[in-house]
């Protein structure tokens, strides 16, 4: 990879992370909707850079063509003093191997290859480009939920009763319906010691799952700090309606079905439902 492919490089890397924030919402597959400024300006930094290196290059080379001699005089004197020598009859001396270093012959500095190509390795670099240009990794799904193995997991036991709510079941009216994020169903599912969701009318949004080890199917969505990498899995197992098909995607109204006992040992949460309604994909499909 010389010098320009270099350069090309960085135009297309940061072409692909300006592509994905600007006229698409296609990076919300993978990092939180926070990071976008940050990816549009790396994106600007990475073209700019890469079009400097193009340039430098290429004005770099023309400038060489138009300095370069036809015959270097030094190897012209170079090729002299060592002709002289074997005329003379005399042995390789210290004088023929200066001559052959100023005629290029000898060690001199190129040792015989090229310093401004990088490793065949950095070819890698563009393994990004074609996955955000051919491939376009889609965001989480089904197929994270089952190889996970479970959901997240309750909050210590002595942070329960300590725990604030962030949604609004507390100010809701009695007879309202409820709009919880899937996180919020289960936070409230396995910490609310008042069950303030019980015999509530709840609507969740998230994706379909397969329940590969028992009836019935999961309503799941992904929950993430930062990034992709770093998803949590929260899910509702639902019993009373035909399973769907995998990772679409729908609005589901029901009721929590209370458990008998401590909410804390509960090892998964179920709704039953009032209505099922499919939906298209959200923008951003993490919590």
């Amino acid at each position: 990879m010389n010098r320009i492919a270099q350069g090309l490089t960085l135009v297309l890397l940061g072409a692909a992370a300006l592509t994905s924030t600007i006229p698409t919402d296609l990076y919300l597959n993978w990092v939180k909707a926070g990071f976008g400024p940050f990816l549009i300006a790396t994106g600007v930094i990475m073209v700019l850079l890469g079009v400097l290196v193009i340039t430098a290059e290429v004005r770099g080379e023309s400038q060489a063509l138009d300095e370069e001699p036809a015959v270097p005089e030094r190897a012209i004197q170079g090729e002299a003093l060592v002709i002289g020598a074997h005329e003379n009859g005399s042995e390789r001396s210290e004088l023929e191997r200066a001559a052959e270093e100023y005629g290029g012959g000898g060690s001199g500095h190129d040792h015989g290859h090229d310093h401004s190509r990088a490793p065949a390795v950095a070819w890698l670099l563009l393994l990004p480009v074609i996955a955000v240009f051919v491939i376009a990794p889609p965001a989480l799904g089904s197929y994270t939920v089952e190889s996970t193995g479970g959901s997240s997991g309750p909050p210590p036991r002595d942070e329960r009763g300590a725990s604030r709510f962030s949604d609004n079941l507390s100010d809701a009216a009695p007879g309202d319906v409820v709009e919880l994020d899937i996180q919020q169903f289960v936070l409230r599912a396995w910490v609310d010691e008042d069950r303030e969701m019980s015999g509530r009318e709840i609507e969740l949004t998230g994706f379909a799952v397969p329940n590969q080890d028992g009836e019935g199917w999961y309503l799941a969505r992904l929950q993430m700090a930062c990034c992709a990498a770093d998803a949590v899995v929260n899910k509702i197992l639902i019993t009373d309606h035909p399973a769907p098909e995998a990772d679409t995607w729908w609005k589901v109204r029901g009721t929590w079905v209370e458990p008998e006992g401590d909410l804390y040992e509960v090892a998964q949460h179920e709704m039953e439902t009032i209505s099922v309604t499919e939906v298209t994909n959200p923008p951003d499909p993490y919590e």
